[in-house]
């Protein structure tokens, strides 16, 4: 569970336990517990904060090109 420590692993996590909660917030909480766990302080603020800066990331993901036919 280390890999949380980084800001991908964190999402990483964070996407792996959306699958187990009915709503995101509620698998935010469960991956931030975990890294208080570990590390001794929460990652981000609130989900609002975190919300922030995953959506900054996906934004800065270059986009695959497909080709078609």
């Amino acid at each position: 569970m280390i890999y949380i420590y980084s800001a991908d692993g964190f999402v990483r996590e964070f996407w792996s336990k959306s699958k187990e909660h009915k709503t995101l917030k509620g698998a935010y909480e469960a991956v931030e517990k975990e890294h208080v766990k570990l590390f001794g302080k929460r990652r981000y603020s609130d989900y609002d904060s975190f919300r922030v800066c995953r959506d900054r990331k996906v934004k800065k993901t270059p986009k695959k090109k497909f080709r078609q036919g």
